[in-house]
């Protein structure tokens, strides 16, 4: 496995693909999902030999997830395999993508594992994914996992720097025990504050590199394929804050924390605060609603930070 201390993977494998070496089944795994597409198409470019500024190529077949369910149904696998059987339009190799590989359902994978344990000469299989352990271990044992670290940076929206800057005061006055003793109410009505505008900062932020993401397409989607794919980036756009909500909230334990004796109350809290922050992004993912999810962690973030 190439995991992701190492420099540059995809150099490995591209030394690996010159010597003839190359694993024809490749598991590209990291976050966020458009930075995994983007490294796999650093190599596939060059088995394919792409001309330089190219993102399509006779023999690139893409397999996605489709619908607002976004799976990856045993009929379009179905189709993507008889792709694969045919012969090669360049005479050369030929490569499967497959998004989100993560949402391949049973009786798909099953359909895929055939190809994958005997695929067509010159054939090369890059499923990619930000959640490698919801795959079968069927197919996870017959690929190489490719590693990639995250170039995720925090953001540094006018709007999103104001909301942290509200929410650490927000932390800050159910710390203060005098102050909390004079006004109760008012923390809650914060909570409820802090959740409509974290959601409608994800949600113009979703919405904005959703038009972006389709307008530079060039592979036509079905409408299925689209709501999946849009789907998906809006799903990815939400962890993403979330992930950041997590470390700002670790960081103002950091900065509050002055005694040893303060700092492990605090690192008590924060953990059982994050641990209800990951149990509700969980639930997010089977589609519990943003606004109860959200809701329901401030309110127990209320009840932890302010218990004596």
């Amino acid at each position: 496995m190439y995991r992701d201390q190492d420099r540059n993977p995809n150099l490995a494998l591209l030394n690996r693909f010159s010597e003839g070496r190359l694993h024809h089944g490749l598991i590209f795994q990291g976050d966020p999902i458009d930075s995994v597409r983007d490294q796999c198409f650093e190599l596939l470019k060059v088995v394919l030999n792409m001309q330089e500024g190219s993102k399509e190529h006779p023999d690139l077949f893409h397999l996605r997830p489709s619908g607002k369910m976004r799976i990856i149904s045993v009929e379009k696998t179905r189709a993507m395999i008889s792709d694969l059987y045919r012969t090669s339009n360049q005479g050369g190799a030929k490569v499967a993508v497959i998004h989100e590989a993560d949402r391949m359902r049973k009786e798909a994978a099953n359909a895929f594992l055939k190809t994958l344990e005997e695929p067509p000469p010159d054939t090369f299989l890059m499923l990619l994914t930000t959640r490698p352990n919801s795959m079968l271990p069927t197919i996870k044992s017959r690929c190489l996992s490719v590693r990639l670290g995250s170039n995720y940076q925090p953001r540094k929206d006018e709007d999103w720097v104001l909301w942290k800057e509200k929410y650490e005061r927000w932390i800050s006055s159910l710390l203060d025990r005098s102050s909390l003793a004079r006004d109760r109410v008012t923390p809650i009505f914060a909570a409820y504050g802090l959740t409509a505008d974290l959601l409608k900062i994800i949600r113009g932020k979703s919405e904005q590199e959703c038009k972006a993401a389709i307008k530079s397409l060039v592979t036509e989607m079905e409408d299925k394929e689209k709501d999946a794919f849009e789907t998906g980036i809006r799903k990815s756009i939400r962890s993403q804050f979330l992930r950041e909500v997590a470390e700002f909230t670790r960081s103002i334990v950091v900065k509050t924390g002055k005694t040893a004796e303060e700092m492990s109350k605090l690192a008590e809290r924060f953990a059982r605060v994050i641990d209800k922050l990951e149990k509700n992004t969980g639930l997010l993912e089977v589609n519990l609603k943003d606004e109860a999810a959200l809701e329901d962690f401030y309110l127990y973030s209320l009840r932890i930070w302010s218990a004596k």
